[in-house]
């Protein structure tokens, strides 16, 4: 493992809301049963149905989770970034499979932890367990707000939306600057979007000064402006 993993697997612990809920010794148990995986481009974590005997947090990368429908066609239900939990609800449910596909959408490190072992730390102390459920719940009400937002708003409200709330901020060139994390396929498929809808929802804010395109950099011309529009299309 490099020096710059082990720095990396140090602030996942330090940092995420998950493991800080635990005690220096819950952590060790944990981290007995952690391994890494390391994942190429399309290549899958996990797939729709296979048992669940694990959870992961991802490290580096971006991984999409995806359903597939009967004629093969893919939805994306999320991207995660750095630091984001992989599949940890999945232990709670009563038939521990996995419910979508996971795979890579660029070079990934991927930190992989038993769910037997954290369920016991979970049973034996009561504590440990509300503090996560809380943690939980946050994270639910998240999802919730933004399936709310995504089934509500309209096509050209969402992306827009999303824009403003992915912009740099801050001094520079790069100010009020989008980097597409994913493919533009990706992100309308992420946003319930078609992606010819997509792309003319785009070619419309260019048309309108409001953004400027070039490959998965996108330049917000005028926050205002976009937020302007948002207010109008609702």
């Amino acid at each position: 493992m490099s020096a710059a993993n082990r720095d990396l697997i140090g602030r996942i612990f330090r940092d995420t809301a998950l493991f800080g809920a635990m005690t220096e010794a819950q952590l060790v148990r944990v981290q007995r049963t952690m391994r890494q995986i390391h994942l190429e481009e399309n290549e899958h974590l996990f797939g729709a149905q296979e048992v669940a005997d694990r959870f992961f947090i991802l490290l580096k990368g971006r991984v999409k989770l995806f359903h597939l429908s009967m004629n093969g066609q893919e939805k994306v239900l999320r991207i995660m970034g750095p630091g984001d939990p992989i599949a940890l609800a999945v232990m709670f449910m009563e038939q521990q499979c996995y419910p979508v596909f996971a795979a890579a959408l660029t070079s990934c490190d991927v930190l992989a932890f038993d769910n037997k072992t954290f369920l016991n730390i979970l049973r034996e102390s009561p504590e440990t367990c509300f503090r996560i459920m809380a943690e939980m719940s946050k994270r639910l009400h998240g999802q919730l707000a933004e399936i709310r937002n995504l089934s509500m708003q309209s096509a050209p409200v969402r992306l827009a939306r999303y824009l403003l709330a992915n912009k740099s901020t801050g001094l520079g060139a790069g100010v009020n600057l989008v980097r597409l994390d994913a493919s533009k396929r990706v992100i309308a498929s992420r946003l319930s979007i078609q992606p010819e809808t997509f792309s003319r929802i785009l070619g419309r804010l260019v048309g309108l000064n409001l953004i400027e395109v070039k490959g998965r950099a996108i330049h917000i011309l005028d926050s205002d402006a976009l937020q302007q529009f948002i207010d109008e299309e609702q």
